[in-house]
């Protein structure tokens, strides 16, 4: 299962740079917001559900493999 969710990452971020070249490359202006919009995307997807806990106590907000996941993305997005 590792593997599988490596290499869904690798496409997803390889997609990422092909989007983001294509926006610095036809729209330059606007590129830093679209950074920071998707930058906001990923981090209100992370967030989006706790793991751990019970019943809804406890928990992490953000995985260490959602965090790695986000700090990839802003590497990415040099934002």
């Amino acid at each position: 299962m590792g593997a599988k969710r490596e290499e869904i990452l690798r496409r997803s971020l390889d997609a990422l740079c092909e989007v983001l070249t294509l926006v610095e490359t036809k729209a330059p202006n606007d590129a830093r917001d679209f950074k920071l919009f998707l930058k906001s995307i990923a981090q209100r997807v992370a967030e989006a559900s706790k793991e751990g806990g019970f019943l809804g106590f406890g928990g992490e907000r953000v995985s260490a493999a959602e965090q790695s996941t986000l700090d990839e993305i802003s590497r990415l997005l040099k934002v």
